[in-house]
């Protein structure tokens, strides 16, 4: 049999390098022609150390000829058939590899690295439940090795097991509880599978093992995102961003965050970043104008927008959003463009028809036009709170008061936190003379954080 001692491998790849031993085969058995066992182990010696020499320079094709000369030697030689399906399995011709790993099970039937590989060439021959049976024996005999776990739980995700898959990195992880790979693998799987407090306490644990790790930060921000926990999505967002600074995805998300939380200073300068990263993305140019507007910064809106529409596609919502700058910013005519041209795009745009209807009934002008603009929206989305809202402020700009104050009460019960509808009802309770009911209302608007709390204590003032 061939030593398996990588000293002894070694030192002879050297001796090859040093031209101590011919690289060409002669065609006979050297030495005179002497044979018997120890003549063929000695032959047997010299090819598979020549196989080495060429695997190490990476000559597969020469070290495969060496090590099949070696087995013609030493038809028993483990060492050589385990490394010829090796280099098979590398070059992808999984058949032949299956064939050789097949003779060196036989040779060693309880060697790991013989049933190991076996199983490997047949999941690259896309045999999956040959190669699972394999890498459950594989584990039989070297229960602390992780490799056959790990790639058993690779084919059960391809296979959407994720049950299975995740046993199969707990065991990995027994083996070897400070891995972070496996951690961070089921993190994924958990958020998969929509489990995404345990796929938070995964990307926690693969962070404490590899703090540095984008992949495992942006898993977490993700899992938290997801879980609508803004303020702890939008730390691990800031903590990535700190390894990747030029990261437009961080960027994105962490603008969508911060306008979500209201932190819309901070929302403009992600953006801001995101326009500098993306100069050409008209979506990016989007989200700023979109982040300006709410951040009342309406000239700088409105140029973002516009920049929009130059660099992408015309839509009726960059228009209505172009619309709402405008009116904002005390451009009237602008507004009114707008919202009618995103209309003419898209005839079922309900907020724009609502938009345009109310921009007039606040000014009471055109107002017969106003209400059937906000009717129209109303067909398009009967119980929105603010549409009807708006209709009800038609009718108290038309002076009717009952119609209005049905409208108003509607709008206050589906949406009952919006001070702007608390602050028309009671507007339109005073005009009926039900001035108890009008104060509850304006009182209500106050505590809602209103746009115009000094009109509101004024009315309030003037009623005592």
């Amino acid at each position: 049999m061939i030593p398996g001692r990588a000293l002894i491998v070694c030192g002879l790849a050297l001796a090859l390098q040093a031209g101590c031993v011919p690289r060409s085969l002669p065609p006979n058995r050297p030495g005179g022609g002497k044979s018997g066992p120890e003549a063929d182990r000695r032959q047997a010696y010299f090819h598979y150390a020549r196989a080495a020499y060429h695997e190490y320079h990476r000559e597969f094709d020469s070290a495969l000829e060496e090590y099949q000369r070696a087995l013609r030697y030493d038809p028993g030689s483990f060492e050589a058939a385990l490394k010829i399906g090796s280099i098979l399995i590398s070059r992808d011709e999984t058949e032949e590899s299956i064939e050789w790993l097949e003779k060196a099970r036989e040779i060693k039937p309880g060697s790991f690295r013989a049933v190991f590989l076996l199983a490997t060439a047949h999941y690259k021959a896309g045999r999956e439940d040959q190669a699972l049976a394999g890498y459950r024996e594989a584990s039989r005999i070297a229960p602390e090795e992780r490799s056959p776990h790990l790639l058993s739980a690779a084919i059960y995700t391809r296979r959407e097991d994720y049950r299975a898959a995740l046993e199969s990195y707990r065991k990995v992880i027994e083996a070897d509880p400070k891995q972070p790979d496996p951690w961070f693998r089921m993190g994924l799987i958990y958020t998969k599978l929509e489990d995404l407090p345990s796929a938070v306490a995964a990307f926690e644990k693969a962070l404490e093992l590899v703090p540095a790790s984008l992949e495992a930060r942006l898993a977490l921000a993700l899992a938290y995102d997801l879980l609508d926990e803004n303020e702890k999505a939008i730390a691990e967002y800031e903590r990535a961003r700190v390894f990747s600074p030029a990261n437009a995805t961080i960027q994105r998300r962490l603008g969508v965050l911060y306008y979500a939380v209201g932190r819309h200073r901070d929302a403009v300068t992600a953006f801001q970043r995101l326009v500098e990263l993306e100069p050409d993305d008209p979506e990016a140019m989007f989200l700023l104008g979109t982040a300006q507007l709410r951040a009342k910064n309406y000239p700088e809106a409105i140029a973002a927008y516009r920049e929009a529409k130059e660099r992408g596609e015309v839509s009726d919502l960059l228009l209505f959003q172009l619309g709402a700058a405008h009116e904002r910013n005390s451009d009237f005519e602008e507004a009114v463009r707008h919202f009618e041209r995103a209309i003419e795009l898209n005839p079922r745009n309900a907020a724009a028809y609502n938009y345009l209807g109310y921009m007039y009934a606040e000014r009471g002008v055109r107002l017969d036009e106003a209400r059937e603009l906000i009717k129209r929206a109303l067909e398009f989305e009967p119980d929105n709170g603010a549409f009807i809202d708006s209709l009800g402020w038609v009718y108290y700009q038309q002076g009717y008061y009952d119609r209005a104050v049905e409208q108003l009460e509607r709008a206050a019960s589906i949406i009952p936190d919006d001070p702007i509808i608390r602050d028309h009802l009671g507007d339109a309770y005073a005009r009926l003379g039900r001035e108890d009911d009008a104060r509850r209302q304006w009182e209500k608007a106050l505590g809602l954080d209103p746009e115009n709390p000094e009109e509101i204590r004024e009315k309030l003032d003037d009623g005592e």
